[in-house]
């Protein structure tokens, strides 16, 4: 499995940036999000350029590497960006992180459709497992106080990780016919003109002086972040896509332990339970074959 080190250092990033990333959704709007993670990605993945390798001829890739891109910008990236961040900016890290591992869930039809990807028996069972943990996080709050029916945070999240996972199976379609850090480049540098548009259209244009006073810590968290992008499209060309996904899921374990730790999150029976549910449905699609 030559995918899973990069599969594994791309959920290690992921999950331990959460508390980060939740910090700054006090200053910058969901689309502002948006547009910081991915400016902050481009000169990082720029660089890998001389030592990872590029397509031979990038002035003429085929349209196989171009419709997948236009549907990520114009449709996926907008509509996941939004949730995503409304998700960890109203929830709680160890509520929402965990359904991170419902990826693989949602990416098996769109995998076997476009990819001719299938699971196993237990990877079947895995997502039945899954599903389960995730209605216990989403329910969590029928018998609260506050009136509510679920949980929306985990709601916003689960509409997210819906788009990240037919997003994931469009990235390989597009890798077919490139190169991991070429592609990652070209999909980053798509994204941060969208998501710079849609912060002129919802006028936060204002959100932009926000980034000079964090510019030395983003652009730190920006090499993570090409890192961690480009590990996971590396991930994506060599093993099936749900897999990479579940492995990459389990990055939220790590997150849940910052919630606990950093930012003071209790962890509630229920909790507890989906983390274990979520962490066996994982261990199902991925190890037992």
């Amino acid at each position: 499995m030559s995918w899973l080190p990069f599969a594994l250092f791309s959920a290690i990033i992921s999950g331990g940036r959460k508390t980060y990333e939740k910090n700054l959704t006090g200053h910058f709007s969901n689309f502002g999000m948006g547009f910081v993670m991915q400016t902050f990605c481009l000169l990082p993945t720029l660089v890998l350029f001389l030592f990872l390798p590029i397509p031979e001829d990038v002035w003429h890739l085929p349209w196989q590497f171009w419709w997948p891109l236009l549907i990520i910008w114009f449709v996926l990236y907008p509509i996941q960006t939004y949730f995503l961040y409304k998700a960890i900016r109203e929830g709680e890290i160890v509520q929402v992180s965990p359904i991170k591992a419902i990826l693989p869930v949602f990416n098996i039809g769109t995998s076997f459709v476009l990819l001719k990807e299938a699971p196993s028996f237990a990877g079947l069972l895995g997502i039945l497992v899954i599903v389960y943990a995730t209605y216990l996080l989403l329910s969590e709050n029928i018998s609260g106080d506050n009136g509510k029916k679920y949980n929306r945070s985990v709601l916003y999240m689960i509409i997210a990780m819906f788009c990240i996972a037919i997003g994931s199976t469009l990235d390989k379609v597009s890798l077919t016919v490139s190169t991991p850090v070429f592609y990652s480049f070209v999909n980053t540098l798509g994204a941060a003109i969208i998501f710079l548009i849609l912060i002129f259209i919802y006028k936060k244009k204002e959100e932009l002086g926000k980034i000079k006073p964090r510019f030395w810590t983003l652009s730190l968290f920006g090499i993570f972040m090409a890192l961690s992008y480009i590990s996971t499209m590396i991930a994506f060309s060599k093993g099936p896509t749900s897999y990479v996904l579940a492995v990459q899921a389990a990055g939220f374990l790590f997150a849940v332990f910052s919630g606990v730790i950093f930012l003071k999150e209790r962890l509630s029976g229920r909790k507890i339970l989906s983390l274990f549910l979520f962490t066996s449905g994982i261990i199902l699609i991925t190890v037992i074959k």
